[in-house]
Protein backbone atom coordinates (compact mmCIF):
# COMPACT_ATOMS: atom_id res chain seq x y z
CA UNK A 1 0.00 0.00 0.00
CA UNK A 2 2.40 2.66 -1.20
CA UNK A 3 -0.24 5.17 -2.26
CA UNK A 4 -1.62 8.39 -0.86
CA UNK A 5 -5.25 7.28 -0.52
CA UNK A 6 -4.40 4.50 1.94
CA UNK A 7 -1.59 6.26 3.79
CA UNK A 8 -2.86 9.81 4.45
CA UNK A 9 -6.15 10.47 6.24
CA UNK A 10 -7.88 13.54 4.81
CA UNK A 11 -10.65 15.18 6.86
CA UNK A 12 -12.77 18.16 5.91
CA UNK A 13 -12.68 20.02 9.22
CA UNK A 14 -14.53 23.16 8.17
CA UNK A 15 -16.96 23.03 5.28
CA UNK A 16 -16.63 25.96 2.88
CA UNK A 17 -18.50 28.84 4.48
CA UNK A 18 -18.64 32.58 4.83
CA UNK A 19 -16.55 34.35 7.43
CA UNK A 20 -17.81 37.75 8.58
CA UNK A 21 -17.59 38.76 12.24
CA UNK A 22 -17.19 35.45 14.13
CA UNK A 23 -14.13 33.22 14.29
CA UNK A 24 -14.29 29.85 12.55
CA UNK A 25 -12.17 26.85 13.51
CA UNK A 26 -11.38 23.24 12.78
CA UNK A 27 -12.79 22.01 16.04
CA UNK A 28 -10.60 19.83 18.23
CA UNK A 29 -8.37 17.48 16.22
CA UNK A 30 -7.07 14.40 18.03
CA UNK A 31 -3.61 13.46 16.76
CA UNK A 32 -3.60 10.07 18.50
CA UNK A 33 -2.70 7.36 15.98
CA UNK A 34 -0.83 9.63 13.57
CA UNK A 35 2.77 10.85 13.60
CA UNK A 36 2.12 13.76 11.20
CA UNK A 37 -0.65 16.38 11.44
CA UNK A 38 -1.06 19.07 8.81
CA UNK A 39 -3.76 21.65 8.26
CA UNK A 40 -4.78 23.29 4.99
CA UNK A 41 -6.69 26.57 5.18
CA UNK A 42 -8.37 27.54 1.91
CA UNK A 43 -9.12 31.26 1.72
CA UNK A 44 -11.48 32.39 -1.03
CA UNK A 45 -12.30 35.85 -2.26
CA UNK A 46 -12.61 38.45 0.50
CA UNK A 47 -14.93 41.29 -0.53
CA UNK A 48 -13.40 43.85 1.85
CA UNK A 49 -10.27 45.84 1.00
CA UNK A 50 -7.72 44.08 3.18
CA UNK A 51 -5.22 45.96 5.35
CA UNK A 52 -3.57 45.82 8.75
CA UNK A 53 -6.90 46.65 10.38
CA UNK A 54 -9.11 44.60 8.01
CA UNK A 55 -7.85 41.03 7.88
CA UNK A 56 -8.27 37.37 8.80
CA UNK A 57 -5.74 36.03 11.32
CA UNK A 58 -4.95 32.32 11.05
CA UNK A 59 -3.72 30.79 14.29
CA UNK A 60 -2.92 27.37 15.73
CA UNK A 61 -3.39 26.13 19.30
CA UNK A 62 -2.66 22.86 21.08
CA UNK A 63 -3.61 21.08 24.31
CA UNK A 64 -2.49 18.02 26.18
CA UNK A 65 -4.73 15.18 27.28
CA UNK A 66 -6.40 16.03 30.61
CA UNK A 67 -6.09 12.40 31.73
CA UNK A 68 -9.61 11.45 30.60
CA UNK A 69 -8.99 11.46 26.84
CA UNK A 70 -10.20 15.03 26.50
CA UNK A 71 -8.19 18.20 25.87
CA UNK A 72 -6.94 20.30 28.75
CA UNK A 73 -6.81 24.06 28.17
CA UNK A 74 -5.67 25.12 24.70
CA UNK A 75 -2.60 27.37 24.39
CA UNK A 76 -1.08 29.17 21.42
CA UNK A 77 1.61 27.29 19.51
CA UNK A 78 5.00 28.86 18.92
CA UNK A 79 7.72 28.41 16.30
CA UNK A 80 8.98 25.15 17.87
CA UNK A 81 5.53 23.57 17.46
CA UNK A 82 5.09 24.06 13.70
CA UNK A 83 6.73 23.73 10.30
CA UNK A 84 6.22 25.98 7.24
CA UNK A 85 5.84 29.19 9.27
CA UNK A 86 7.97 31.14 11.73
CA UNK A 87 7.57 34.24 13.85
CA UNK A 88 4.32 33.08 15.45
CA UNK A 89 2.81 35.57 17.88
CA UNK A 90 -0.12 34.33 19.99
CA UNK A 91 -0.24 31.32 17.66
CA UNK A 92 -0.90 33.49 14.58
CA UNK A 93 0.98 31.99 11.66
CA UNK A 94 -0.34 34.35 8.98
CA UNK A 95 -2.61 37.34 8.56
CA UNK A 96 -4.59 37.60 5.35
CA UNK A 97 -4.23 41.39 5.22
CA UNK A 98 -3.56 42.24 1.57
CA UNK A 99 -5.21 41.52 -1.76
CA UNK A 100 -2.40 39.18 -2.83
CA UNK A 101 -3.00 36.95 0.20
CA UNK A 102 -6.63 36.04 -0.54
CA UNK A 103 -7.67 33.19 -2.83
CA UNK A 104 -4.76 31.09 -1.58
CA UNK A 105 -4.12 28.02 0.49
CA UNK A 106 -2.05 27.97 3.66
CA UNK A 107 -0.50 24.69 4.87
CA UNK A 108 0.93 24.34 8.37
CA UNK A 109 2.40 21.21 9.97
CA UNK A 110 1.98 20.63 13.68
CA UNK A 111 5.02 18.98 15.34
CA UNK A 112 4.47 20.15 18.93
CA UNK A 113 3.83 16.76 20.47
CA UNK A 114 0.60 17.47 22.35
CA UNK A 115 -2.41 15.32 21.59
CA UNK A 116 -5.01 17.93 20.56
CA UNK A 117 -4.71 20.75 18.02
CA UNK A 118 -6.99 23.28 16.34
CA UNK A 119 -6.65 26.03 13.75
CA UNK A 120 -8.69 29.21 14.03
CA UNK A 121 -9.59 31.88 11.46
CA UNK A 122 -10.35 35.14 13.26
CA UNK A 123 -11.83 38.04 11.28
CA UNK A 124 -10.65 41.51 12.27
CA UNK A 125 -12.57 44.52 10.98
CA UNK A 126 -14.38 42.70 8.15
CA UNK A 127 -17.56 44.48 7.12
CA UNK A 128 -18.55 42.31 4.17
CA UNK A 129 -17.43 38.70 4.04
CA UNK A 130 -15.27 36.06 2.46
CA UNK A 131 -15.14 32.30 2.07
CA UNK A 132 -12.96 29.87 3.98
CA UNK A 133 -12.58 26.09 4.38
CA UNK A 134 -10.16 23.88 6.34
CA UNK A 135 -8.77 20.37 5.84
CA UNK A 136 -6.79 18.11 8.13
CA UNK A 137 -4.15 15.68 6.85
CA UNK A 138 -2.75 12.92 9.04
CA UNK A 139 0.19 10.78 7.97
CA UNK A 140 2.40 7.98 9.29
CA UNK A 141 -0.75 6.38 10.62
CA UNK A 142 -0.40 3.65 13.22
CA UNK A 143 -3.18 1.67 11.54
CA UNK A 144 -3.59 1.32 7.79
CA UNK A 145 -5.38 1.75 5.53
CA UNK A 146 -6.61 5.31 6.15
CA UNK A 147 -10.38 5.71 6.06
CA UNK A 148 -11.05 8.28 3.31
CA UNK A 149 -14.57 7.43 2.25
Amino acid sequence: MHDIVNNIAVTQLLMPQTITSSALNTGTVDTLGADIQSFVVLVGNIADTLSGSVRIDLSIQHADDDGTGNPASFAACDDDDVLNFSGLTSGIFTSVNASGLKQKRYVIDYIGGLRFVKVIATPVGLSTCGSIAMLGLQGNLHQLPAVNS
